[in-house]
């Protein structure tokens, strides 16, 4: 038989991506009324029609209605809790139906997209800033790891359902918090590049949004019929930011030019501290608001001038001198780059708690030398930390509440602390944080990922304003309890927010999904 003269391209990915590869395809849809109690089972691969559809078992046949023989097919609210089956018919030269070669796919039930994100309380660090004048000076801050597909495997992640994990179900659930937060900066971290490309910058593009996406230094990885890779993707706002610069800090280049001079053991060095993480860092001028003080960091409008550095460090448990020795990078990168004076958002996956060596030491700015994780240091890498940083650096969880989420990561393996806003305390003031759900809550779901929650990381928003009093003095740095020291603006007050609009129209608010459609793919390919 020749090859097909009708073609099926799948629904574009605004209203329903299948996992896969899209291919060209007949088409004949069909969708199913099922037996009741009969659960359907998505197939996976392709199957060969029966010769003989009348032997099959009363079991087996179940009614199928024909809902389309057009070139494309989007499902539709009708659809909703009814399998789709894709039939293949072959045809002959003469135009006329093979007898032999048919084959069908069939879909898992079609169900509602996810629906609106969740509602997040926001943790008030003072009242004062609720009036209207204070509201025009803020801005808001999303950080948050949003799991690459490409490590959404079923043995890493077993308590979670296929359909769950599948990256047609995650990328809604994902676009509708970012946009239902409406933050004026979004850091993000495992973002593929294809995603990058293909999802979030053309949906953020539709709230105002432009984005800039890094990816890590290491070899493109062969996932779902191509290659690619994953990195940071710094979002912000059009209406209230512009971007100046931009900034590339390559740990493993940086380490390279530090470490190659070493007389000796420089391979076996650079070999353990080359790991492919980077930091992006844009520098941004604030379109609306312009300092009030001649210490203040400005642009070349007359605005005040941000810098928003997104990192996602080393996440091997066995190298937390790595894990340290990018923090180190990181902070010197800031500091021979001219960024020490620029207010300063570090945002990121940091993959270490807040009793880390990592975190003291961007906290710090050195690390006690009784620290557990600088004892063992088989390269001699954190020799080069003895000078210290000198960026004055909080956490605008700790500076609002006075301590760390207590989950930002919740897996079987892991729960706990591993991503941060750090911000310049001596520039910026926090006003308020969203409130992360507890281990009670979380436990609901077994672990992250789930139906609910896309990723196995949980994001953080915040709140900032420029300073408008004069900087702290050291010594007011090194006062903890001082809310101007840890960078805030008094304490304690709760307030309830509720998200914005759960984002504009396109793909984020499909009203279906289809699980489990596995798209043909020829032999060899």
């Amino acid at each position: 038989p020749r090859a097909p003269r009708e073609t099926l391209h799948f629904p574009p990915a605004e209203r329903l991506a299948v996992p896969g590869r899209h291919e060209d395809l007949p088409v004949l849809l069909l969708a199913g009324v099922l037996p009741e109690g009969m659960a359907f089972a998505a197939k996976e691969h392709w199957n060969l029609e029966p010769e003989n559809p009348e032997g099959l078992q009363d079991e087996e046949k179940h009614e199928w209605v024909k809902v389309a023989e057009t070139r494309t097919y989007c499902p539709t609210l009708k659809d909703i809790d009814r399998p789709l089956r894709l039939d293949i018919v072959p045809l002959m030269e003469d135009g006329s139906d093979a007898k032999v070669g048919r084959m069908f796919i069939c879909t898992g039930t079609v169900m509602p997209t996810p629906n609106g994100a969740r509602t997040r309380r926001m943790i008030s660090n003072g009242g004062a800033h609720l009036s209207a004048e204070w509201l025009a000076k803020q801005f808001k801050v999303m950080d948050w790891n949003v799991l690459a597909d490409l490590y959404t495997t079923e043995s890493q992640y077993p308590y979670c359902e296929k359909w769950a994990l599948s990256w047609s179900w995650r990328k809604h659930l994902i676009i509708k918090e970012l946009k239902s937060m409406a933050a004026d900066i979004i850091t993000l971290q495992e973002v593929q590049k294809d995603a990058f490309e293909d999802w979030f910058r053309p949906e953020l593009a539709e709230m105002r949004y432009e984005g800039v996406f890094q990816p890590k230094k290491r070899e493109p990885i062969f996932h779902r019929g191509r290659y690619t890779s994953e990195g940071c993707a710094t979002f912000y706002k059009t209406t209230r930011f512009r971007k100046l610069e931009k900034f590339v800090f390559d740990y493993d280049k940086i380490s390279l030019d530090l470490l190659s001079v070493r007389p000796q053991d420089a391979e076996q060095c650079l070999k353990r501290a080359s790991k492919g993480n980077v930091a992006l860092a844009l520098v941004l001028e604030d379109l609306t608001l312009q300092p009030l003080h001649g210490w203040q960091a400005v642009g070349p409008s007359g605005g005040h001038k941000l810098c928003v550095v997104n990192t996602h460090i080393c996440a091997d448990p066995r190298s937390t001198d790595v894990k340290t020795w990018q923090a180190h990078l990181l902070a010197t990168s800031i500091e021979q780059n001219g960024l020490a004076n620029t207010p300063l958002l570090v945002c990121g996956d940091f993959n270490s708690t807040p009793d880390s060596a990592v975190y003291e030491y961007l906290r710090q700015g050195v690390i006690r030398g009784d620290h557990p994780e600088i004892q063992q240091d088989p390269c001699g890498l954190l020799e080069y930390l003895k000078s210290g940083h000198s960026l004055r650096l909080n956490t605008a969880y700790e500076a609002c509440s006075g301590e760390e989420a207590e989950h930002t990561n919740y897996t079987e393996e892991f729960k706990g602390t591993l991503d941060y806003i750090f911000f310049s305390s001596d520039s910026l003031a926090v006003l308020a944080v969203s409130q992360v759900d507890d281990a009670a809550t979380l436990s609901k779901d077994v672990a992250l990922p789930s139906c609910s929650r896309p990723s196995d990381h949980v994001s953080l928003v915040s709140t900032f304003m420029f300073r408008e009093d004069c900087p702290p003095s050291a010594g007011q740095m090194s006062a903890p309890l001082s809310p101007y020291g840890r960078g805030g603006y008094g304490g304690g007050a709760q307030l309830s927010t509720s998200p914005g609009a759960n984002g504009g129209p396109g793909g984020a608010d499909s009203q279906v999904f289809v699980p489990g459609a596995h798209i043909y793919e020829p032999y060899g390919g």
